[in-house]
């Protein structure tokens, strides 16, 4: 068999039985439900999408473009879907993203729409998103936070913050530290070549807090796409000794053979992903082998359809995968979902603890989370609603006045 058409064969092996629990599950009721309604609202720099049915029953999920343009795109994607069987994910996910004359499609507008649609499903059927994914593969799913010291170069800061960190009653194991903030440069700005001095902060900041914290805890290091290839190898080679979960984003997004350069010298795993869209996105780093672990963002890359349609494929590679995550509830509902349903799945960032409770206190019933791994949720969907009060409070804080759903 020519080597095109094996890869064409592998790569439809998985995908074409990502949706056969889902269709079997529901094979009893579809037509029985229609779409009635879609609704969106702000939720910081995402927006939250609400599916309602003609059976009164709704459901939740989260896009990864802001209230503005989400309602643009509401005109094209809400006509596609009103008065549709919402069961249908398959056949409204490939409508929605093979979207093309006379607009292009929007994934991360669809994305928010997918998770809704499989929220609203699991709603329906009164079963957790897992199951209509084909799983558990897992009891829990392993969670980690950003979390940093005020400043890495000070030993004593270093040690304060290491301790207020382990004593989290979530018990988180692994924290993902920022390399722009210990050089003083903006946040995903490109950045010149670096200097030694640079590199001797780098290696004494992240030295000091895996000296504190310790092998018991996994640390990641976390770029921003800001550097260039040499700036690149020097990081991975200065932060070797500490011996990191993971080196993420150092370079620019998109594919380029440079990824695969900075794998072929690089000495630790190397992560990229949270900007990729659909399965196509992340196949060049999968095919070249640029990558040790892809990150998917399940707000961004085309809902919980296209994330199953990239586990599958990167199965193929035999590459994990972990989920970005700096959204709301519903996001990080749908990441512990996922991580229920596939084999290859590594961890998921989140938002949990912190001030106010963090995203935690956004549900009336929260995940449970223990030593750093969220319980397998057994509420219908994605397992979480709302606290509107809560809510409210946090969109009214942030801009001043609150609006609902529209």
């Amino acid at each position: 068999m020519l080597r095109r058409n094996f890869l064409t064969t592998a790569l439809g092996l998985p995908m074409a039985g990502i949706l056969a629990p889902l269709e079997k599950l529901t094979a009893a009721d579809l037509g029985k439900v229609r779409i009635a309604d879609i609704k969106i609202r702000p939720a910081g720099a995402h927006t939250q999408i609400r599916i309602d049915t003609d059976a009164g029953i709704s459901g939740y999920g989260e896009s990864g473009v802001t209230l503005s343009m989400m309602k643009g795109w509401m005109e094209v994607y809400k006509p596609m879907l009103t008065g549709q069987d919402p069961l249908a994910i398959g056949y409204h996910w490939h409508r929605m993203s093979t979207l093309m004359h006379t607009y292009m499609a929007r994934i991360p507008a669809l994305s928010g729409i997918d998770m809704a649609l499989w929220d609203l499903a699991g709603r329906l059927l009164n079963l957790p998103v897992y199951r209509l994914l084909g799983g558990p593969f897992r009891e829990q799913v392993p969670v980690f936070i950003n979390s940093e010291p005020r400043n890495m170069l000070d030993p004593k800061s270093v040690k304060d913050w290491a301790d207020q960190f382990r004593a989290s009653p979530l018990g988180f194991r692994a924290t993902k530290i920022n390399t722009h903030t210990i050089l003083g440069i903006p946040m995903g700005r490109y950045t010149t070549a670096l200097s030694a001095q640079d590199l001797n902060k780098l290696r004494t900041s992240f030295g000091n807090v895996r000296k504190e914290l310790g092998l018991d805890y996994d640390i990641m290091v976390h770029c921003h796409n800001e550097y260039d290839l040499a700036s690149a190898k020097a990081i991975a080679r200065s932060v070797e000794d500490i011996q990191p979960k993971w080196f993420e984003d150092p370079l620019p997004p998109q594919f380029s053979d440079s990824w695969v350069a900075l794998k072929r010298e690089c000495r630790v795993p190397l992560l990229t992903g949270e900007k990729c869209e659909m399965p196509q996105g992340f196949y060049p780093f999968l095919k070249e082998q640029a990558v040790d672990y892809i990150y998917p963002d399940i707000a961004f890359c085309g809902g919980i359809t296209a994330f199953m349609k990239i586990a599958a494929t990167a199965s193929l590679f035999r590459i994990p995968v972990a989920t970005h995550n700096v959204g709301g509830i519903h996001l990080t509902m749908s990441c512990i979902q996922v991580g229920l349903s596939i084999m290859d799945f590594l961890t998921s960032e989140t938002a949990m603890g912190g001030p106010g409770g963090g995203v935690l206190a956004l549900a009336s019933n929260p995940p449970v989370v223990k030593g750093g791994f969220a319980q397998r949720p057994e509420a219908p969907g994605l397992g979480v609603d709302v606290n509107e009060e809560v809510f409210r409070q946090r969109q009214t804080a942030r801009g001043g006045t609150f609006q609902d759903w529209i």
